[in-house]
């Protein structure tokens, strides 16, 4: 054991110097990463004190952002305490950098309360600005997640301005942040919300933004939160989740299966090192990453039919995956549009 101690210390000793440098080399960083996953902690902590000491030209990097998530896994320790401090000091920058905002979103992830709401409080007053932004509007996403019950309503009141969100929702990334805050959303802030998209939505508006890949991923959003969901002076055969979601299945989206209904074409693309990626071209390559213009050819789908009570009206309903027979959406008198049943 004490040879092993002895070695330990001649290589720390031999690569101390050069830190920081190792840890955004190609080569590099390899050898840091197995230090911090097979040495004890005493031959580690020079790793830390060089991060920190150069926290923002570390995170930028393609291959040092990798080597800060794996000081973050490691053991709580004084010197990763000190390390993420630096990085909450440095998030509003780093999470508008390509690579620094997988930095800010592991920290969202792994890291204590504390950490975390001091990032959420950090965004205050600027969310409208992060989530127009490619690679900020991801954190923005996890802020909404993470954030307690007070910030959550600060972001949301700052959603609430007709402006804002008709900018937000016409955005390639700041939809997302918009349909984000819809599922995180209480009942009260939802409608809330969705009171000031409904101008931009309606046809009689010109309904130019529901048009939009969007808009139609937010007009979705909206009926499966609120399935009773109707604008005035349309009816649900106008908009409704499957028609909107069938008009939309083509093109650019997220590159997942989103959703019963929804499958958006997805591409791939590129990223640090160790993280999954299904964004792509045309999309925003983050840590849970976009759609680009992946798409598919429309081939021939099975049919399938489903049998009603006579008389029953019908709505055909056509997906990419499957078509069948649905039976025609029915607003009881006098309901309320935003009501939905309890087991939702």
């Amino acid at each position: 054991k004490k040879k092993k101690d002895t070695a330990s210390k001649i290589l720390t000793d031999a690569l101390k110097p050069a830190a920081a440098r190792l840890c955004i080399d190609s080569h590099g960083n390899h050898a840091i990463q197995r230090i911090l996953l097979k040495l004890p902690y005493q031959y580690t902590q020079f790793i830390f004190d060089a991060v920190a000491a150069s926290v923002e030209d570390v995170a930028r990097h393609r291959h040092g952002c990798c080597v800060i998530q794996r000081c973050l896994d490691s053991r709580h320790s004084a010197a990763r305490t000190h390390l993420v401090t630096r990085i909450v000091e440095k998030s509003f920058e780093l999470m508008q950098d390509a690579y620094g905002n997988y930095v800010v979103q592991y920290v969202l992830d792994v890291c204590g309360d504390d950490e975390v709401h001091a990032i959420c409080e950090s965004v205050i007053g600027k969310v409208c600005l992060l989530a127009i932004q490619k690679f900020s509007s991801n954190v923005m996403e996890k802020c909404l997640e993470r954030c307690t019950d007070r910030v959550r309503e600060e972001y949301l009141n700052e959603l609430n301005d007709s402006d804002r969100i008709r900018e937000l929702m016409m955005d390639p990334f700041g939809n997302y942040v918009v349909q984000r805050a819809l599922s995180v959303s209480t009942h009260a802030q939802a409608i809330r919300l969705v009171e000031t998209m409904k101008p931009h939505l309606s046809s009689q508006n010109g309904g130019g933004i529901r048009n939009t890949a969007g808009g139609r991923r937010i007009l979705g959003k909206i009926c499966r939160r609120f399935p009773n969901f109707v604008l005035e002076g349309e009816s649900f055969e106008d908009y409704d989740l499957n028609q909107v979601l069938n008009r939309g299945n083509y093109g650019q989206g997220r590159g997942q299966h989103y959703g019963k209904f929804n499958n958006y074409g997805g591409g791939h693309g590129g990223g640090p090192p160790n993280h999954h990626h299904r964004g792509g071209g045309g999309g925003r390559n983050n840590y849970r990453g976009r759609g680009g213009h992946g798409g598919h050819h429309h081939m021939p789908q099975p049919q399938y039919q489903m049998q009603m009570p006579q008389g029953q009206p019908m709505v055909s309903v056509q997906q990419p995956e499957i078509a069948m027979q649905m039976p025609a959406y029915q607003q009881p008198i006098g309901s309320n549009p935003y009501m939905f049943p309890h087991s939702m």
